[in-house]
């Protein structure tokens, strides 16, 4: 446990699975919204997927049941805000008030892209985390954290509302090349297809995956793709990576100049700095879980 507060709590979880196939039905325990720092891993919830990575938010509702799968190696990583039923309804409240009457499963949707805004307040949360902060502080920084990210969900669900006019099984469809898309994108991060050769590999015009994944994610392919890279450097230099060059072409920029400029397009300051910034101590007690998927997943 991270932070502990009235209503809510704050989990680091990091699972070590590898690839794995799409495992039985399991319920959450808790309500719980979940930041996925590293990694890749697919959701199967009321009948839909979701390949979710460093660009999502996901929302949990306590008994919900869900399945999961690890599609590529590594695991995955999750910061955890546990919630409770009054504190669920009350974020909810905020940005939807005809939403906010029901404790046993306060979210509506089941995951929300994670803003500029919330991935920052997500790492300013984990620097003060580490550096012992007073809890005013860090209660404060995990509410501002949950309501943007309920926020940004029901912005990001709104714009979709005004553009879906299709059928059901239209619908299905978009969402099925799109977590198609998503899955290709994370597995050849450092070195991408050009979009012709990705959308021949789905089996559509290149026109229509890029027009089909901004409708349906809410993002172009390209800003999907830029905010994933550096999400992953974040990670990375939070984790303590030095050579910023060798980072930024792992990453797939063209060279340390390029990924120096979208970092700080994104995080508003220098690789370097966010490292100094966020890096973890030299020594210390590890405040991790680990089990074979996050708390919640």
């Amino acid at each position: 446990m991270l932070v502990e507060s009235p209503g809510m709590a704050v989990v680091d979880f990091r699972c070590r699975a590898h690839v794995e196939p799409l495992g039985p039905e399991e319920a959450n325990s808790t309500h719980s919204i979940v930041f996925v720092r590293r990694g890749v891993f697919r959701r199967k919830r009321k009948g839909e997927t979701l390949v979710a990575d460093a660009n999502h938010v996901l929302f949990f509702n306590a008994g919900e049941p869900c399945r999961y799968s690890h599609p590529l190696p590594g695991g995955d990583e999750c910061t955890i805000l546990v919630v409770d039923g009054r504190r669920a309804v009350e974020l909810v409240g905020r940005h939807a008030p005809r939403d906010a009457d029901d404790l046993g499963a306060p979210f509506r949707f089941g995951h929300g892209l994670a803003s500029p805004l919330a991935a920052r307040l997500h790492y300013e949360l984990l620097a003060l985390v580490r550096s012992e902060a007073p809890k005013l502080v860090l209660e404060d920084v995990v509410a501002e954290l949950a309501d943007e990210a309920v926020g940004a969900a029901y912005r990001l669900q709104g714009v979709r509302a005004e553009k879906e006019s299709a059928s059901t099984s239209a619908r299905r469809r978009r969402r099925e090349l799109v977590e198609a898309a998503r899955l290709a994108v994370n597995e050849r991060l450092e070195l991408l297809p050009s979009l012709d050769e990705m959308a021949g590999q789905l089996g559509c015009s290149a026109f229509h995956l890029s027009r089909t994944f901004h409708r349906t994610a809410g993002l172009s392919l390209r800003a999907y793709v830029g905010r994933l890279r550096v999400r992953r450097a974040a990670d990375r230099l939070a984790g303590g990576a030095r050579d910023l060059t060798r980072l930024a072409l792992e990453l797939g920029y063209a060279d340390h100049s390029h990924f120096t400029n979208a970092f700080r397009a994104e995080w508003g300051i220098t690789p370097s700095r966010f490292r100094d910034r966020h890096r973890p101590a030299a020594s210390g007690p590890s405040n991790i879980f680990q089990a074979s998927r996050p708390a919640g997943n």
